[in-house]
């Protein structure tokens, strides 16, 4: 049987078939008017991701090495900083706060349950003063969703000069994250979600007052992760150290992919579809979701029988070839997770459902064959129709 190896992750995403070719070609020396050019244009394209006017920060790390460089460069030893943890992703920004020695102040939510802004606003005014607020946009471990900017706007209410930084990994390019018009002083992306590119280059937009609090001199002790390097070294069109250059060529190549289909909001309109269709599939197979407030990058569902949800995952891979995401930390035995953002359309989805279908129907699940992919199929074909009414 042949079989083609494909992610439904919700990171690493499927490459763009553009971002594969730019990085398979000759690589060019970076301090050259030629590789500046280019780099003006990735520019331009986080900008419009990220929906802002200033620069992005462009490093050659994960998306943890962007939100360390995100806390480094704008808080300071003991400062008393808010951490919304709904998972581990969540959890990650209490960790590395703890290790730069901020004093972190943890809210910690049952995974999957949302979290309203007058909760947090209440913490932070119990916990006051409060110099930071950290949350998570998409909480990519229970496929949950917050409300950043109801949140932030709650918090400024209570504590007006907090410094609000979102790990926006997972969301843009699947739900709007509106940078300078939200007041977020840092956001944190990664190429190997919506941006389909590989793993190894990470973003920080800041927001006007952002970029002012990064050049405060009693921040953390930083030398790579020194956004004021970044900020500096892009208004040169460059970058302060060796970049990854082939995949900032990739990157290149799949932001103007990006923009010819209509730009960051076509990418998150296709996510949101997908996880629509997909949780119609759920509730027709029977399936529970995770989250009670789902996100549109990636969809958490839970195993029919509790502690099988490994198995479904390496099921989908040996059958298929179909790489599904198993839960993390204490969910890993309950859960799997199918991701939408990125290069993904509406057959990839049909295909993983089908394939889905079988593997709960081997094991044991009461299955009607054919239910979640029709479900999921009336589900885009509404979808198709509204958008062509709307147009």
């Amino acid at each position: 049987m042949l079989k083609k190896p494909r992610l439904f992750t919700a990171g690493p995403t499927p490459l763009h078939p553009e971002a594969i070719r730019a990085a398979a070609g000759p690589v060019p020396y970076h301090r050259t008017p030629e590789f500046e050019a280019r780099f003006d244009r990735v520019q331009t394209g986080l900008r419009a991701a990220f929906r802002t006017q200033g620069p992005v920060a462009v490093l050659t790390t994960s998306g943890t090495g962007a939100m360390e460089a995100a806390l480094a460069s704008l808080f300071a030893f003991d400062d008393r900083v808010v951490v919304v943890a709904g998972g581990k992703f969540g959890a990650r920004w209490g960790e590395i706060g703890t290790a730069y020695g901020l004093d972190v102040v943890e809210m910690t939510i049952e995974p999957g349950q949302p979290v309203t802004p007058a909760e947090v606003a209440t913490l932070v005014e119990r916990s006051a003063p409060v110099r930071g607020l950290f949350l998570t946009a998409s909480e990519t471990s229970t496929g949950t969703i917050y409300d950043v900017r109801a949140i932030a706007d709650a918090v400024r209410d209570v504590e007006p000069g907090i410094v609000t930084v979102v790990d926006a990994i997972t969301s843009v390019g699947a739900l709007p994250i509106a940078t300078d018009d939200w007041g977020l002083d840092a956001v944190v992306g990664g190429a190997q979600k919506a941006f389909m590119v590989p793993p190894g280059l990470a973003f920080v937009a800041c927001s006007p007052r952002g970029w002012e609090l990064v050049g405060n001199e009693s921040a953390t002790p930083r030398y790579y992760l020194d956004l004021r390097k970044y900020a500096a070294s892009a208004k040169k069109s460059q970058t302060p150290f060796t970049p990854g250059i082939g995949l900032l060529l990739a990157l290149e190549a799949a932001l103007d992919a990006i923009d010819e289909v209509g730009g960051i909001g076509v990418l998150e309109d296709n996510a949101d579809r997908l996880a629509t269709a997909c949780r119609a599939a759920a509730a027709a197979l029977d399936l529970e979701l995770l989250s009670a407030a789902p996100s549109p990058a990636v969809t958490a569902i839970k195993a029919p029988v509790p502690g099988t949800g490994p198995e479904i995952v390496a099921a989908m891979l040996d059958r298929h070839g179909a790489q599904l995401s198993a839960g993390q930390g204490e969910l890993k035995p309950h859960i799997f997770r199918i991701g939408h953002i990125g290069y993904v359309d509406d057959l990839d989805l049909l295909g993983v459902l089908g394939a889905l279908e079988g593997v709960l129907a081997d094991r044991g699940h009461a299955v009607t064959a054919g239910a979640g992919v029709a479900a999921a199929a009336a589900s885009l074909a509404a979808a198709r129709a509204q958008e062509g009414s709307s147009g």
